[in-house]
């Protein structure tokens, strides 16, 4: 596996712009083809030029799936809210965050198009810190990810 990623990086350094018709993926097995796809999105999403990635609902471990970070977090176009929960430890079930370790209660992020929003009462984005080894739980629609630009500015001078 190693030995065949290496050599499609080599490949790809070499040859500046390789296009997919150009790379034998043929004998990499299903793994191997899943463990260089997902080491590419984490590339994607660690570049310059990456802006925003849609999450779809799931559990996600940080560090693998979704890079470590400060993250800003919105609903995705069409959906009323997703919720968005993260922490250290899953539940039993694998399903849910653990309430114990360092953890941010669930929040529910609006898309403030949608009729369920109330503006000052729901929040239309939501911004956290996660660490390479916790986990994000996405829960009732896709949430859209992006890099944490600070907080706004709010006109004191």
């Amino acid at each position: 596996m190693k030995r065949a990623l290496l050599l499609l990086l080599t490949l790809l350094f070499l040859t500046g712009t390789a296009t997919a018709t150009t790379i034998d993926l043929s004998g990499m097995s299903y793994a191997e083809l899943v463990a260089l796809k997902d080491q590419i999105n984490l590339a994607m999403w660690n570049s310059q030029e990456w802006q925003e990635v849609t999450v779809p609902q799931g559990v996600w471990l940080v560090g693998e799936d979704i890079p470590a970070g400060h993250w800003t977090v919105k609903c995705a176009p069409g959906c009323k809210y997703t919720s968005v929960e993260w922490g250290e430890y899953l539940s039993d079930s694998g399903e849910y965050i653990r309430w114990k370790g360092r953890y941010s209660a669930s929040n529910f992020v609006y898309n403030p198009e949608s009729t369920y929003y109330r503006a000052g009462e729901d929040l239309a984005e939501y911004s956290f810190i996660v660490k390479e080894g916790e986990y994000i739980v996405i829960d009732r629609a896709p949430a859209i990810f992006s890099p944490y630009v600070g907080k706004p500015n709010l006109g004191f001078k």
